[in-house]
């Protein structure tokens, strides 16, 4: 290349030069400047029916969409949509990180970043290159030449890099790094719809088969999928992530700039970058002699469905992977391999082969070919592939102790040596966070990140759960004990009226906030765990309270978690709020109407404001994972399918599908790949995908791969000697898995060292552990590769039955996914069930867990063929019950005190039950107003071909009741007079009949009452973070600024006016109105000013009168005026001038 100082020479000749040397200068000058023009800024862009690519002055992808995409979704970052990133050490996704040397010299590093001047770039069609060599920078490419291709080739973008040895001795490159900074960064600003807009990765780093995916979190429209090229040998061994500890300084490492991920660099050749210690396989170098060159190519392509990408996967000549259980199972277990590959497999390697069994199947369809797999060696399992002509894949596996075993050795290792037994000392019967790295108990009381919020409140619910499926006397203690002492007796010393839970435990004055609704769940799960063990075992400890004392509790720490002064709480999902249902149906069963009422009517408003929103899954970060439990769980109780597949798409996509132990299966977060692997969600979200699979899944038999991965994976994090072989650790629980693993210890709270890759700490491993025991079964399937195949259990089929032995460690639950058959024991457990494929026969072993005390085991059957059944109990006929489709089946077993009993479920003959009937809850209504009636009756079908019939009539009352519809269900009753009525609701088969009653209460026309309630709130703006929901749901605030309802707010909207208003069904007669106004003591403060209107037929008019219009904060400001009939109302609100404003309930007055 010329020098540019060359420039510079005409300024030197002499004044006597001829014009032929200068037309000479001038033709120099000429071609100087057309070599340097292409290190200018350049925008080139390729396009085709597939891709829309755009590259920039660095030679790297600015841009990458995919042509017909659902979202405008820009899949890798750049300097627009992550600006803190636009730096000089820029690592935008096409440029290159080399660390080579030449012959025997010393390593140098080479990056792309720094070969400005040694820079070219050109078009030519549909393909832009890019070339390095020469530069001048200590760190710019040389004495090797680098040329990139992007070309649209066919359906797919081609990124190809050619390396030349332009020196004169050997050179080895001992890293070659492929920065692949996709759209990954959470930005959480601008009202920036993320879920459109940015995109979560998934890698395999597994050699010649390695490859990436980059889809929206949402999983709507399917993923952009790189692989290698496998005619050029490309793939990856080896992921470095970018930490401040070694990158000081650059908004490229991990929590810098915004940027929650970091950089993650993927290799082809890692002998150098090894030394940061992250990687899992053997790493090697490239060594090319003078002039030889070598090039690696990867392929981006669009995969509009899982399906089409294990499909490319396959015909791009990789290995596609499928195995069940998945990557994680215990040593007592069965797994399948399916590699589908139409290359020859030549040799499958264990890793430890005397601990491994392996052994080929069969193929079946186009190239599966199968294997069986059991493993014996606890901890990671690294399977290799060998394929193909000297190609190889690594399957990294990960076997654990067997479920029941490991959930027992952990909840002893609890008792004996986490909880504090110091009597009088404010940690007494605490389940303290333990810490391999000390092999002690944290000890650390003093406050804010002490013990308390997420990890310590969660290790009691861990253990009062498990405990009401396994019971152990001295666990029950104990956990009785942590309730009564440490949390009501301590914890919650000040708040037996409020029940409010301070986020820490420390001496009084417990200066730690009430406000931080995630620790609730926590705590009022543990008093109902506690309640269900008192319940189902009476006589297995002396209890401290009676039963419905921890229900009671329960309750009320669920109640003033919306009614109290807390904060996320009616806009976040929490974790553990799957027990709603269960709660509820508790408060039920012991009489406690009005507050299962009240939790129902706390739980619809929460509802309502996720329903209404295009992503429902609302948590503490704009990107999360925390809240598709909760909101999965609320949709299921409105029986809303929309919602429930939309979170069951988005946490499937979140979720890693490579054949890795610690990404399959494992959601990803803000943090990436890198860590926090394992969180609670991996298992208690995997509720939701639980839940779907076996009700709404139209492929439940694939989408079950997933569902019971996710089952498993919280149970790996117990050390049974695979996380830390040190005998005092044996049964602790580690936090999550790091998987980068890396030099620099555990990150988190309390970091400490890496146990193989694990943090020392338990933290909030627990509540991974009740997730998964929530959700742990035994799942049958027959599956569409691999046939008919147990998940958590071994299974063969014997003529048209299955005979399943249980081994998913709770031995409760037994799901035929593909049959869609459901079975779950209340107490007790099963060894061995033989169910019939037509759903018409069940026969099971019954395994007594309190042999000491007869007792009732209830068992419920969903998906039974409709029919009539006798029960037999030992071969001897105890009962009958009859199947209604599309209900469950309910059956109570009188269990005495032998170890075992042999439990039947086969046809007899029909035996008619009456029909169940309710009425409905009571309610209040105002003349002229009709009385609603909402009722429910069921039946069982019998006598066969007879009808269900339904009466409402009215019991008693002082007037008397037009009903609409007495036949119909749900109706309405128009009454004479005010008074207090008693509707009943009457259902007969023709044979037998049932009743319910309920009581309504009339008040007379023109009683004044609020009418709030009956309207719908609108406005002319509301901020996304807020809600309309809190204006009329009842709920009476503490102060202005009182977060524990949602309130209205149109930040950031300071002057202006704003409105809110009611519109009702019908005409009321309005004479006043409540405000009480919102002041968040930051950007809204109470109103300058405020009007009230009211729609009189064809236009807004202004109230006569009015009186009051207060603007008082902490009260309900009332104003009066002129009685107006109207259906709708409105305030008109009008900001401070530097403010907005917002309200936290309006009362409107009216009959």
């Amino acid at each position: 290349m010329l020098n540019q100082s060359f420039l510079l020479y005409p300024k030197k000749l002499k004044q006597s030069a001829g014009k032929l040397l200068l037309t000479v200068l001038v033709l120099v000058f000429a071609v100087v400047l057309s070599l340097l023009l292409p290190k200018m800024a350049f925008a080139y862009t390729l396009s085709n029916s597939n891709f829309n690519v755009e590259t920039g002055t660095n030679g790297e992808i600015t841009s990458l969409k995919v042509v017909g995409d659902s979202f405008s979704t820009n899949y890798v970052m750049n300097a627009t949509n992550a600006p803190n990133q636009n730096t000089t050490d820029h690592q935008w996704l096409g440029e290159l990180m080399f660390t080579y040397k030449l012959g025997t010299g010393a390593w140098t590093t080479a990056l792309t970043n720094k070969s400005a001047n040694g820079r070219t770039q050109s078009q030519t069609g549909n393909a832009v290159t890019v070339t390095y060599q020469n530069a001048t920078d200590a760190q710019g490419v040389k004495n090797f030449k680098v040329i990139e291709t992007y070309s649209l080739v066919n359906d797919y973008l081609l990124w190809s890099i050619n390396l030349t040895n332009t020196s004169t001795q050997n050179i080895e490159f001992g890293d070659i790094g492929l920065p692949l900074p996709f759209n990954e960064f959470w930005s959480g600003g601008g009202n920036e719809e993320i879920y459109e807009t940015r995109v979560v990765s998934h890698s395999f780093i597994g050699n010649n088969s390695s490859y990436i995916t980059a889809g929206r979190p949402s999983g709507i429209g399917g993923n952009l999928l790189m692989v290698p090229d496998a005619t050029t040998g490309a793939g990856f061994e080896y992921m470095d992530h970018w930490r401040t500890q070694e990158h000081a300084g650059s908004m490229w490492a991990q929590d810098q700039g915004g940027w929650a991920e970091g950089l993650n660099v993927f290799y082809i050749h890692s002998n150098v970058i090894k030394s940061t210690n992250r990687g899992y396989l053997p790493n090697t170098s490239l060594v090319l002699t003078p002039n030889q060159s070598k090039t690696y190519s990867f392929k981006f392509f669009k995969a509009s469905t899982d399906a089409a990408l294990k499909d490319r996967l396959y015909s791009e000549g990789l290995v596609d992977v499928t195995a069940v259980p998945g990557m994680m199972f215990a040593t007592n277990m069965k797994a399948k391999i399916d590699l589908h590959t139409s290359k020859t497999i030549t040799s499958v390697v264990a890793q430890y082969p005397s601990e491994t069994t392996i052994a080929f199947v069969n193929t079946v369809a186009t190239d599966h070919k199968i294997y069986d797999l059991q493993l014996g060696h606890l901890g990671p399992n690294n399977i290799t592939v060998n394929y193909g002509t000297g190609e190889k894949t690594v399957l990294q596996f990960y076997a654990i102790e067997p479920v029941a075993d490991a959930l027992q050795r952990h909840s002893t290792f609890m008792v004996n040596s986490t909880q504090w037994n110091v009597p009088g000392n404010i940690k007494d019967k605490v389940f303290d966070d333990y810490m391999m790295q000390n092999n002690a108990k944290r000890n650390s009381f003093a406050g804010y990140w002490g013990w308390g919020d997420d990890w310590g409140y969660t290790h009691g619910q861990f253990l009062a759960e498990k405990n009401a499926l396994t019971p152990v006397a001295s666990e029950v203690i104990a956990v009785d004990q942590y309730l009564e002492t440490a949390i009501w007796g301590r914890l919650m010393a000040n708040h037996h009226t409020d029940y409010l839970i301070p986020d820490f435990l420390m001496p009084e004055p417990n200066t730690t906030p009430t406000y931080r609704g995630y620790a609730y769940p926590h705590i009022y799960n543990t008093y109902f765990s506690m309640y269900k063990i008192a319940k189902l075992y009476p006589s297995l400890v002396t209890y401290l309270n009676p039963k419905n004392t921890y229900l009671l509790r329960a309750y009320n720490i669920f109640k003033a978690l919306y009614d109290g002064p807390v904060s996320y709480n009616w806009n976040t999902g929490l974790m553990g709020e799957l027990t709603t249902p269960d709660i509820i149906k508790a408060l039920q069963d012991e009489g406690y109407t009005t507050q299962a009422n009240d939790l129902i009517a706390k739980m619809n408003t929460k509802y309502n404001n996720f329903s209404g929103t295009t992503y429902p899954y609302g948590s503490e970060y704009n990107y999360d994972n925390t809240g598709e439990e909760s909101v999965y769980t609320l949709a299921k109780m409105k029986n809303n399918t929309t919602i429930k597949s939309k979170i069951n798409t988005k946490t499937r996509a979140t979720r890693g599908q490579m054949p890795i132990w610690y990404f399959y299966a494992d959601p990803v977060t803000i943090t990436g790949e890198n860590w926090w692997n394992f969180q609670y969600t991996t298992s208690l979200a995997g509720y939701a995908m639980d839940d779907w699979v076996r009700n709404h899944s139209t492929t439940p038999e694939v989408e079950q791969r997933m569902s019971y991965a996710a089952k498993i994976a919280n149970i790996g994090a117990i050390n049974s000697g695979q996380i830390s072989s040190d005998a005092a650790d044996i049964g602790a629980v580690s936090w999550t898995y790091q998987a980068e693993k890396g030099n620099q210890g555990a990150q988190g709270l309390d970091g400490g060292p890496l146990f193989n890759g694990w943090r020392g700490m338990s933290g909030e491993a627990d509540l991974g552990l009740f997730g998964a025991i929530k959700i742990l079964s035994a799942d049958v399937a027959v599956d569409p590769i691999f046939g008919l195949f147990g998940y958590g259990a071994d299974v063969t089929q014997s003529g048209a039955n299955y005979v399943i032995v249980p081994k998913d460690g709770i031995f409760k639950r037994l799901n035929l996914i593909t049959q869609k058959l459901g079975m779950e024991l209340e107490k007790d457990q099963y060894t061995t069930a033989t169910v019939a494929t037509a759903k018409n026969y069940v026969n099971f072993t019954l395994k007594n867990l309190t042999t000491s005390t007869a007792h009732t085991t209830k068992v419920t059957f969903t998906g039974l063929a409709a029919g009539s059944y006798n029960i037999l109990v030992n071969n001897v006929v105890a009962g009958s019950v009859n199947a209604v489709s599309g209900t469950a089946t309910v059956v109570n077993l009188s269990i005495g005190t032998a170890a075992t009993y042999d439990i039947k479920l086969q046809t007899g003959t029909p035996v008619n039950q009456a029909p169940v009937v309710s009425a409905g809850s009571a309610s209040t209504s105002t003349l002229p107003a009709a009385v609603t009636l909402s009722g429910t009756a069921t039946d069982d079908g019998l006598p066969t071909g007879s009808t269900l019939t339904k009466t409402w009539s009215l019991q008693s009352g002082p007037g008397t009741a037009a009903i609409a519809s007495a036949t119909s269900l749900s109706t309405t009753a128009t009454v004479t007079v005010a008074g207090t009525y008693v509707f009943k609701l009457t259902a007969s088969d023709g044979t037998l009949t049932s009743t319910s009653t309920v009581t309504k209460t009339v008040n007379a026309a023109g009683t004044v009452t609020n009418i709030a309630p009956l309207g719908t709130a609108t406005t002319s703006f509301v901020s996304t973070w807020e809600s309309l929901a809190g204006l009329n749901d009842g709920y009476t605030p503490t102060s202005s600024n009182d977060r524990g309802h949602p309130v209205y707010g149109n930040w950031n909207n300071p002057g202006t006016t704003q409105w809110i208003q009611y519109d009702f069904s019908q005409n009321y007669t309005i004479s006043s109105t409540n405000v009480y106004w919102f002041d968040d003591n930051d950007g809204i403060d109470l109103p300058a000013s405020y009007t009230i209107q009211y729609w009189n037929s064809t236009a807004w008019v202004n109230v006569g009168s009015p009186s009051g219009l207060g603007k008082l904060a902490n009260q309900y400001n009332t104003t009066t005026f002129t009685a107006v009939s109207t259906n709708k109302i409105r305030l008109n609100i009008t900001a401070a001038a530097t403010f907005s404003s917002g309200v936290e309930s309006w009362k409107v007055n009216g009959s």
